[in-house]
């Protein structure tokens, strides 16, 4: 005859909770037990599972040195071409705020706005919904946009690394040759050396023990409760007693999760069978 036993737990990245050695972009973190996890040694059909994990949907999509620089030649404020480099904070953006970010920091380094009675940016940024593509709308014929630097944000808005501009006749709209990224991540992917192959992705196995889908706005935490959370096969946790425990946070391509600052956390059922024999007294 076989008994269910369980154990529940959850951990949380948070420091002032007992996460201990992070990692600076927060997608990782160990959790030291005081009363170790002990697993009997005659457990049978032992599987662990995430039935609940919370993280907040504020993973950068523009990073500092690495896509968040706009170079941009035109005239200033006084008739003065200038090549101006705007530097956009580190953050999570949609097209709209990506364009008021690059409005704004053009504005403020003097780009030239006042065409007569009607204020015109240099460039800006609009969406061509029909084809998921960003526009580029040249607004002077000597402004010019190079993409040809690494830490512009071209593959997010779809553009190669081109030169675009000068143009004679102006205005002119330049249609983003690739359709645009801003989706970086799709959904993420909890880990945990809990087990030693955990939920199977392709043809790998990386100790995934659930995958977080994005159901909440920019800014907004996740809670994801699944319907039918996966139950990962973990039989070698048998006869095991832990002290340490690690968890990681990566995106749908396995990379490590940039949080910006905010904690996640999980909560993990491991669930097992135990014999129980009937002892018949005569």
């Amino acid at each position: 005859m076989l008994i269910p036993e369980e154990i529940s737990f959850l951990v949380s990245s948070d420091p002032s909770q007992g996460a201990s050695n992070r990692t600076g972009d927060g997608s990782e973190f160990e959790i030291q037990l005081d009363d170790a996890l002990f697993i009997p040694p005659d457990a049978v059909s032992i599987n662990v599972c995430c039935e609940e994990a919370t993280v907040w949907w504020v993973v950068p999509n523009i990073i500092t040195g690495s896509n968040n620089r706009f170079y941009v030649f035109g005239d200033s404020a006084l008739g003065v071409p200038t090549l101006y480099t705007v530097v956009i904070a580190q953050g999570l953006y949609d097209l709209n705020a990506l364009n008021q970010s690059l409005l704004s920091g053009l504005e403020a380094l003097g780009a030239k706005t006042l065409d007569g009675t009607t204020y015109k940016p240099l460039i800006s940024l609009s969406p061509d919904n029909a084809t998921q593509r960003v526009l580029i709308r040249f607004n002077y014929s000597n402004v010019y946009v190079d993409f040809t630097q690494a830490d512009t944000p071209r593959e997010i808005l779809g553009f190669n690394s081109l030169v675009y501009g000068p143009f004679v006749i102006v205005p002119q709209n330049i249609l983003a040759p690739n359709i645009a990224a801003f989706n970086t991540v799709n959904y993420f992917l909890i880990a945990s050396d809990l087990v030693q192959k955990g939920i199977r992705f392709n043809n790998r196995y990386n100790q995934i023990i659930s995958q977080v889908l994005i159901n909440s706005a920019p800014g907004s935490q996740i809670v994801n409760t699944p319907f039918n959370p996966a139950r990962v096969r973990a039989q070698e946790l048998a006869g095991a007693r832990r002290t340490n425990l690690r968890f990681r946070l990566s995106d749908d391509k396995l990379r490590p999760v940039n949080t910006n600052g905010e904690y996640w956390s999980a909560r993990i059922v491991i669930r097992y069978f135990r014999p129980f024999t009937i002892t018949k007294v005569l």
